[in-house]
């Protein structure tokens, strides 16, 4: 997590074990819905320097930590339980069946 701006994003929770496990499960959801759930506007999303050119980040921590970062994202005691969050998400953003 050596980010520029963790001082920002310690200074969201009361403890970095608190920070690390919100960070993991946004990843989590990022990973889940192919980054499509992001809060992130284009100009905003994570990128690399690569041979080919600059490249979006594939790194869903990176991207966790960017959008905690914009301040729209909002860490509390009394979320959705993850069962729930996971329905409505899934209802929001349905998983692709591919046919074989």
């Amino acid at each position: 997590m050596a980010e520029p701006g963790i001082d920002k994003l310690l200074s969201l929770t009361d403890s970095k074990y608190k920070l690390t496990i919100v960070i993991a499960k946004r990843a989590q959801q990022l990973l889940r819905f192919n980054f499509s759930n992001t809060v992130l506007a284009p100009s905003e999303r994570p990128k690399m320097h690569t041979i080919e050119g600059e490249l979006l980040d594939p790194n869903p921590v990176t991207w966790a930590m960017k959008e905690l970062q914009t301040g729209r994202l909002v860490i509390g005691e009394d979320l959705i339980p993850e069962d729930k969050l996971s329905r409505v998400m899934e209802e929001v953003y349905p998983q692709e069946i591919v046919a074989e």
